[in-house]
């Protein structure tokens, strides 16, 4: 009996993909839910990408003269953020932030989600 009321659902769901309106209000609704996923996997990324970044600093060859070509040449990781947002970098004296622009695309404000480390020099 479950199955079949899973079964129906979907084929709900699929219908009123279907029809555009429908499908507009649908990923309106959906949105908060598919930012909370999305941006639990940002932190561990980050996390990734901060230690990375300082085993080359602290090895001497200091941080990437290009950020984007380091993303995509370098990096292990995806060099976008769930968004389709370039991850970004800011350097500091003895100490840099990775982070991601979060849902709105826009750095600086409270959406972003940022991993900082201090160099051990």
């Amino acid at each position: 009996m479950l199955g079949k009321i899973i079964l129906l659902l979907i084929l709900i769901f699929g219908i009123a993909m279907a029809v555009p309106s429908t499908r507009a209000t649908m990923m309106d609704k959906a949105a908060p839910v598919m930012n909370s996923v999305k941006a639990k996997l940002v932190p561990r990324r980050l996390e990734v990408m901060a230690d990375q970044l300082a085993i080359r600093v602290n090895r001497g060859e200091g941080f990437p003269s290009s950020w984007e070509g380091w993303l995509q040449r370098d990096y292990t990781g995806v060099p976008e953020d769930p968004w389709g947002n370039l991850y970004y970098l800011d350097q500091g004296r003895g100490r840099f932030t990775v982070g991601s622009k979060g849902p709105d695309g826009v750095q600086g404000n409270g959406d972003d989600i940022k991993v900082a480390r201090d160099l051990g020099r």
